[in-house]
């Protein structure tokens, strides 16, 4: 066998495959046997059905399957002679049926690149809230979380929940939403709409024009959700002795969230130096794979207008995570296979023999990600910036200076 290169970018390689006829023919003899060996034919035992009888009958097939075989095993032989880190399927461009055999075939790669300077990132981490801050957020939270909602008969106010029947009337066009529950002052709808959802009591209705569009209002019901009180019975309904020692479980998982916050925002600059510093082509077919999933993952169709939005953001989630598997195999951070299955069984995912590698080859590279994630932060120099200061905090600074950087690690 000889190949050599017709054409070829960082990322694009189009090869010339040149191989004896001699050997087409063996790979034709080799498929020959193995349908012979399990072949019936009237008139003929198993396995002794006349070789030039099966290549007649067959002649197609036994072509087309040891084509398939020599163009898989030619083309695995160049990847593995190049040191070639293909993207996805080989794509086949043309073949010559002659002596020798000409395959032509168009593959996509992985443009090799290095890794370097990652070690001792600089890069600023926000300094935490203030416990009051976060206590007040964490009991809001809780408040939602334990709301209830109850009918009103009264004029519906600002966070009431309307539901309603609504037609919307725009260029000529007329479409109808049955049983709407939106909350009054929520952002999502047009701030006219909020407005004249104000003051409406049930069984009442109006039309609303806001430019062009007309909107033919009918509410159904008014809600208003009640939040609990944060006290003593509160806190007895949750399992604890009392409100205080409800607020100090609030506070102690409210810290370590906005630890976790500050942690993956430091990451998150990590990240964005790496792709700054590490730049490469990416293959084109990975970035549309990736591109494909963010749609999926939005419910979104493709579009033109998406394609502006999302290519470039699959390309940076491409490259990013091209870059971190380079950094796990320099500094030789794999996780093992107890640990991949560790987090199967605890997702509670049940493998079969046709899932089983995907999902480990999936699992494991989440997990060496942010494995190697926590290497690059350990390894960060990391300086504290502070906060802007809420008026509150301006009102009781002493400071002359509010706005410092401490380095912390």
């Amino acid at each position: 066998m000889e190949y050599k290169l017709l054409k070829e970018t960082d990322t694009t390689k189009e090869i010339e495959i040149s191989v004896p006829r001699g050997e087409f023919d063996k790979l034709i003899h080799e498929e020959t046997e193995s349908v012979r060996k399990d072949l019936t034919i009237d008139g003929f035992r198993k396995g002794r059905v006349p070789r030039t009888l099966i290549r007649s009958k067959y002649a197609n097939s036994l072509k087309a399957q040891a084509m398939d075989k020599l163009v898989r095993q030619t083309y695995l032989s160049v990847i593995r002679d190049k040191a070639w880190q293909v993207a996805g399927q080989a794509e086949i461009r043309n073949i010559e049926d002659a002596d020798p055999i000409r395959i032509t075939l168009f593959i996509e790669v992985i443009p090799e690149f290095t890794v370097d300077n990652y070690l001792n990132i600089e890069v600023y981490k926000e300094a935490a809230s203030p416990d009051d801050f976060l206590l007040q957020q964490g009991i809001n939270a809780l408040r939602e979380q334990h709301a209830t909602i109850s009918v009103v008969d009264r004029p519906a106010v600002v966070d009431d929940l309307v539901t309603m029947d609504m037609e919307i009337k725009e260029k000529g066009k007329s479409r109808k939403e049955s049983d709407q529950i939106v909350r009054i002052g929520d952002r999502s709808l047009p701030d006219e709409l909020n407005r004249e959802l104000v003051g409406m009591k049930a069984a009442a209705g109006k039309e609303v024009k806001i430019g062009e569009t007309v909107y033919t209002l009918s509410v159904k019901k008014i809600e208003e959700k009640i939040l609990p009180e944060v006290n003593d019975e509160f806190a007895s309904k949750l399992g604890l002795n009392d409100a205080e020692e409800l607020r100090k479980k609030i506070l102690e998982s409210v810290k370590k969230q906005e630890e976790k916050r500050i942690e993956d925002n430091v990451k998150e600059s990590i990240s964005e130096v790496l792709l700054e510093r590490i730049k490469f082509k990416v293959p084109e077919s990975i970035i549309n794979k990736e591109y494909e999933k963010i749609l999926r993952d939005y419910g979104i169709p493709d579009s033109e207008s998406n394609k502006e939005r999302f290519l470039a953001v699959a390309e940076k989630r491409v490259r990013f995570n091209l870059i971190m598997s380079k950094i796990t195999e320099k500094e030789k951070l794999q996780v093992g296979e107890p640990e991949i299955m560790d987090v199967v069984a605890k997702m509670g995912i049940k493998l079969n023999d046709q899932n089983r590698n995907d999902v480990i080859e999936y699992i494991g590279s989440l997990l060496n990600r942010e494995k190697t994630l926590d290497f690059l932060y350990k390894n960060a120099k990391i300086s504290e910036k502070s906060r802007i200061l809420t008026p509150k905090e301006v009102a009781d600074d002493t400071h002359t200076v509010r706005h410092r950087a401490n380095r912390s690690g």
